[in-house]
């Protein structure tokens, strides 16, 4: 058990900086008065308005020695988590702690 807290522990921890650095898209548009806006929510019907997408993390923001770095990390939070001889296969925190993982090489590995 204190295996799984501390592969539950170590994926949650690689994950932090994920959901922050998640390329983010704005909405840019002007209204009828020369009033400029930006919003994450799309623009009124009507409105045209041009699309800026935010670089973040792993979206080009990052060098690739970074991104190999977050790489080589989620497929060891993997490996240690499948590793792990004392948890049940249906464990729940276990099954969320590999899915994180999975999903960290999804976005940060070719």
């Amino acid at each position: 058990m204190r295996q799984l807290i501390i592969a539950i522990a170590l994926v949650s921890a690689l994950l932090l900086p994920v959901r922050e650095a998640a390329a983010e898209r704005v909405y840019v548009w002007t209204d009828r008065y020369g009033v400029t806006h930006m919003s994450q929510e799309p623009p009124p019907p009507g409105a045209e308005a041009r699309e800026v997408r935010l670089p973040g993390r792993n979206t080009g923001g990052v060098s690739e020695r970074v991104q190999r770095i977050r790489c080589r990390d989620f497929r060891g939070a993997l490996e240690q988590l499948d590793a792990l001889d004392d948890v049940r296969p249906d464990n729940r925190q276990w099954l969320a702690a590999r899915e994180r993982a999975q999903r960290g090489i999804g976005e940060w590995c070719d």
